[in-house]
């Protein structure tokens, strides 16, 4: 790191302090318009995000440190390709919140990788239940309350309708 790129300072929301180079912190136009209004490198940058954790930041690093070496080495669409696929295989809880920290982050390319992750995974399911299953989600309604609405809007239910 050059004298030209100084060291931000992010504390992220379980207060650990993480110090990256202010051109890869910058990639979030949060963070870059905090540090615009401070005017400031040397002030902590606080990420009152609760998504914002220090493994999850450290996970938006590595993106975003990797990507700016992807655009200073002029990297292949494959190599870049390859290296988006593996970094979306984590968790559903990784995932989740990454996507989380992306959208507050305002990292749009980050956010898009991880949404369709999730978005593929969705495609895999054949039925509402089979989204339910994959991703633990409850039912809101009791068979009564399903039963009523099937009573109520039988042309949704109707499998011979097109």
């Amino acid at each position: 790191m050059s004298e030209a790129d100084p060291e931000i300072t992010l504390e992220t929301y379980d207060k650990h302090q993480i110090k990256i180079p202010k051109s890869i912190a910058t990639r979030s136009a949060i963070i870059n318009m905090m540090i615009e209004d401070t005017g400031d490198v040397n002030e902590v940058v606080p990420l009152a995000d609760k998504s914002c954790t220090l493994n999850i930041m450290n996970r938006v690093i590595e993106y975003l440190k990797k990507h700016a070496e992807f655009d200073n080495t002029g990297a292949d669409d494959e190599v870049i390709n390859e290296f988006d696929k593996e970094f979306q295989e984590q968790s559903d809880e990784i995932i989740f919140q990454t996507i989380l920290a992306a959208n507050f982050l305002d990292i749009k390319n980050l956010l898009e990788l991880m949404c369709k992750k999730v978005a593929d995974e969705i495609k895999k399911c054949k039925t509402p239940d089979d989204i339910r299953d994959r991703f633990n989600i409850r039912k809101d309604y009791t068979p009564e309350e399903v039963e009523e609405v099937k009573r109520a809007h039988p042309w949704i239910y109707d499998k011979n309708a097109k």
